[in-house]
């Protein structure tokens, strides 16, 4: 059984925990740190397998991640590992709280996962019983991966796909990863839903919230259809080599 929440925390109520952990199905838990703690509120994936956990990315740094994803992992005889989306300061912050780390340089992420060819490679992360793809996707920082799940069919994008603004510092670099990652899913690898590591749109088309808002009401749902990726992908195709501004209903490229 699978599902999303009704309401992710969206920094209206002024209590609170200071994360919102929701278990998609028995081994994939979505969490979110409170808006309260820090406007960017990131969301960081916890999955596991049989032998080894897998928790993607940690967040500002503002808050004890560590022992809410002790009790997360309470009963459960396995190996953590801690990597990243990326390597801005809103998903690495909360680093210095775990002891096996991913290191942040693409020659790093690329060592750990097995990546021969960065960024035309791709890794893979074995979990026991669940297989991870980590396709590399470089144009936002320089280390971004996006991770691929074959069990849920659950793609994550960090922020280089998610309801909000998605910058790109480097374009050329972003086209070629949007282009590489939606011929992955082509490929055969199909997809339920793409999520990312933030939501900075309301549920109406093409709006976001202002810079540094820490109050989301009404939030655009942060599961994205897998025809987002194809669209966004289009979409840069049709903008082409010079950066371009470009307002989707989902998304809102934001060149930088």
């Amino acid at each position: 059984m699978t599902s999303f929440p009704g309401q992710w925390d969206d920094g209206t109520a002024a209590d609170g925990p200071e994360h919102q952990v929701h278990w998609y199905d028995e081994r994939t838990a979505i969490i979110r740190q409170s808006l309260r703690t820090n406007f960017e509120g990131p969301f960081l994936y916890l999955l596991l397998g049989s032998e080894r956990a897998l928790l993607l990315d940690t967040g500002t740094g503002h808050t004890d991640l560590r022992t809410l994803v002790d009790e997360l992992l309470t009963g459960r005889d396995l190996e953590l590992v801690v990597a990243h989306t990326h390597a801005h300061g809103d998903h690495v912050g909360g680093d210095d709280q775990f002891e096996r780390v991913v290191g942040h340089s693409a020659e790093e992420v690329a060592a750990f996962f097995g990546i021969g060819d960065w960024p035309g490679g791709i890794g893979r992360l074995d979990l026991g019983e669940r297989v991870l793809d980590v396709i590399p996707i470089p144009g936002h920082q320089g280390a971004d991966i996006a991770v691929y799940d074959a069990r849920t069919r659950l793609l994550l994008t960090g922020d280089s796909l998610y309801p909000g603004r998605l910058y790109v510092p480097d374009w050329g670099s972003y086209r070629a990863s949007v282009r590489r990652l939606a011929e992955f899913v082509a490929a055969g690898n199909p997809v339920d839903w793409v999520l990312g590591a933030h939501i900075e749109m309301p549920d109406r088309p093409g709006e976001d919230y202002p810079m540094g808002a820490d109050v989301h009401p009404g939030e655009h749902p942060l599961q994205l259809a897998p025809q987002t990726l194809t669209e966004l992908h289009e979409a840069l195709t049709a903008a082409g080599p010079q950066p371009r501004r470009l307002v989707r209903d989902h998304f809102i490229v934001f060149p930088r």
